[in-house]
């Protein structure tokens, strides 16, 4: 099984209700990550460099492509991660050839960083 990481970019991850949990956003896309059979380590990053574009997150495994995405909505966009990271975990490599089936997320990229 292929290890699926998520940075979530936390100096740019809006928390407006100072009685939620710093992780809250990172808990509820776990659960939905789970519910749709996908196994995710999810993290949150100090900052991912994309400060003018927040939120900013990184979808990567070992030895396969790294992806680098702006302006993410974690509640609207949650659907087209979920597919995006299906569609990681099907391309070789995950180098995903056809962005179509990511939704919005295809318009969110800001890097692709080839396997080294």
């Amino acid at each position: 099984m292929i290890d699926l990481h998520l940075q979530i970019c936390r100096s740019c991850l809006p928390v407006t209700d100072k009685s939620i949990p710093d992780d809250y956003d990172c808990k509820n896309l776990q659960a939905a990550l789970q519910k749709a059979g996908l196994n995710a380590n999810i993290i949150s990053s100090p900052c991912l460099g994309v400060c003018t574009s927040p939120v900013s997150l990184t979808l990567q495994s070992p030895n396969r492509t790294t992806y680098v995405f702006k302006n993410v909505d974690l509640k609207k966009d949650q659907e087209d991660l979920i597919a995006t990271c299906k569609l990681y975990l099907a391309a070789v490599d995950g180098w995903i050839e056809d962005a179509t089936g990511c939704g919005t997320f295809r318009h969110l990229l800001h890097a692709k960083i080839p396997p080294i």
